[in-house]
């Protein structure tokens, strides 16, 4: 039987670093390849919409579903505030406008763009999951490994 130490147990800290930065919680625990992958893919993917949208995608006011979708990693809040400080110099920005404060993304570019963003923080929602309740160092690989005859009594 499995004593209460041996069980998974609650990662807060390493939850917290995930949603920071996606990948980072598993690197805490130990799981260095995974968290690598995870970094580059959510990574990636919500690097690709911001670079589509621009800063313009963060917008709270305007899209206030899709942002919580964002907001599930910390660099969107961060994208929001400065899209913020941005918007509050300009209120109003018009495509005609010589120069405007920043690039407003309009039609399926900045639907595709709130889309990825989103999918990212999403994919980050599993991640942070993943590292919340999980054993530290442990690998999950009880299931590939054959069981030794000898530790069976010769029966496998």
């Amino acid at each position: 039987m499995a004593t209460p130490s041996q069980h998974a147990q609650w990662n807060i800290v390493p939850a917290v670093a995930a949603w920071l930065l996606p990948g980072l919680g598993h690197m805490l625990l130990g799981e260095r390849q995974r968290g690598m992958i995870l970094m580059a893919t959510i990574g990636i993917l919500w690097l690709t919409g911001f670079l589509i949208g621009g800063v313009s995608v963060f917008d709270r006011q305007d899209h206030p579903a899709w942002f919580i979708g964002q907001s599930l990693m910390a660099p969107s809040l961060a994208a929001n505030v400065g899209f913020n400080s941005i918007k509050a110099g300009r209120p109003d920005p018009r495509p005609d406008d010589p120069s405007p404060a920043y690039e407003p993304s309009f039609g399926r570019v900045n639907e595709q763009s709130i889309l990825y963003t989103a999918l990212a923080g999403l994919l980050n929602l599993l991640a942070i999951l993943d590292v919340l309740y999980r054993e530290p160092g442990r690998r999950r690989l009880d299931s590939y490994v054959k069981p030794d005859p000898s530790a069976t009594g010769g029966k496998a």
